[in-house]
């Protein structure tokens, strides 16, 4: 390949439409990093939302949910597990956005939106900007200028 040929390829790489592929395909690894703080009843600052009160096992005991509450523990977000299995991600203005199928009637969904449940930590972005998103960008920057 002569530099003429070489720079024509440069040009016609896509950034943009690269980070899109690259989120899609790293989907499920960037969501695991959201659910994971959840597991550990951490928002995406990485504070605890609230732990269980004596009212709240009563009332839980009645709907049999997903995982126990157990007074004093954190919450776990498993009442019906729709809104942990119902997380995913979108690409828009150059940021990648959380949501869930599962946010539910209007109380749960502000309880969600005030408590920042759905996103990831600053460390973790690192992660995903560095760890995740970077090789992928650089393996579909490679194969364009190879092929």
């Amino acid at each position: 390949m002569n530099v003429a040929q070489y720079n024509k390829r440069l040009k016609s790489f896509s950034v943009e439409s690269s980070i899109e592929k690259s989120i899609k395909k790293t989907s499920k690894e960037i969501i695991k990093l959201n659910t994971s703080n959840l597991d550990k009843g951490l928002n995406s600052n990485g504070a605890v939302v609230g732990t269980y009160s004596f009212f709240t096992i009563r009332y839980a005991k009645r709907f049999k949910p997903r995982k126990p509450k157990i007074v004093g523990s954190r919450y776990n977000f498993y009442w019906t597990g729709k809104f942990i299995k119902g997380i995913f991600i979108t690409y828009q203005g150059q940021k990648i956005k959380f949501s869930s199928t599962g946010m539910g009637y209007k109380r749960k969904t502000r309880f969600i939106t005030n408590n920042n449940l759905l996103g990831v930590t600053s460390v973790q972005s690192q992660k995903i900007n560095y760890g995740i998103l970077a090789p992928k960008l650089q393996e579909y920057f490679q194969k364009h200028i190879s092929r």
